[in-house]
């Protein structure tokens, strides 16, 4: 048991460097309602991310071999994807400079309960084909050999320690209130800023990734990635 726990810990601490669901919390943090607005954004994370585990469990072979055996369809459903988060990219950066024409709209203000939660959730689905630590943890888990409630305690057990230094600093803003009001309002808002940059250069990034592995493989016959 001790070498399965010291297994899963440094493969635990590489997953909480997630700056994207930092992010989030901040941002939930300099909202009107901080402690119902961040509170729901992380569990909306942590719903998805423990439901995808266990989904994932399950089909945890079949997805490897999917990945192992790549077929033309997968490749023209890669395109489409391409096309649409370049299309996105596109729609977030051209709504960004109409926003930066209106007047100040401070979005963290009105961030909602079902915002929030809807956030998390996307968070988690959208870096779900990344997750490569989450990946390597079902497969630690499913090696072991445990039973169904055993391994459905350690993942339960895992996705709660993922959440627990972000949800510290749900308690640092409940504790110095005043003092960290400020500091957690102006992120926000630097970050609200930050991301009508960002996120288009990303969206272009990840969409020229895709539309490059479906080009090189339809090419070569081999995919990039």
């Amino acid at each position: 048991m001790l070498g399965f726990i010291a297994t899963l810990t440094p493969i635990l601490i590489s997953d909480i460097l997630n700056p994207v669901l930092l992010a989030g919390v901040i941002f939930g943090l300099g909202s009107r309602r901080p402690f119902l607005n961040s509170t729901l954004l992380l569990l909306g994370w942590f719903v998805t991310y423990f439901a995808a585990g266990i989904l994932l469990a399950l089909g945890l072979d079949a997805i490897i071999d999917f990945f192992k055996t790549p077929r033309p369809i997968d490749f023209v459903v890669e395109t489409v994807l391409g096309l649409l988060l370049i299309g996105l990219g596109v729609y977030v950066a051209r709504t960004g400079q109409r926003q930066k024409k209106k007047k100040e709209f401070d979005d963290a203000d009105t961030l909602s309960a079902g915002t929030s939660f809807g956030i998390g959730a996307s968070i988690n689905l959208i870096g779900m084909p990344f997750a490569i630590p989450y990946f390597a943890v079902l497969g630690q888990i499913l090696k072991a050999d445990l039973d169904w409630m055993g391994a459905l305690m350690v993942l339960l057990i895992y996705n709660l320690l993922y959440v627990l230094p972000f949800s510290l600093l749900i308690f640092i803003r409940l504790i110095y209130r005043q003092e960290s009001d400020v500091l957690f309002k102006s992120i926000s808002d630097g970050m609200e800023r930050l991301s009508g940059v960002v996120m288009p250069i990303l969206l272009f990034l990840l969409g020229g990734a895709l539309l490059a592995d479906a080009f090189v493989f339809f090419s070569t016959g081999a995919p990039l990635f």
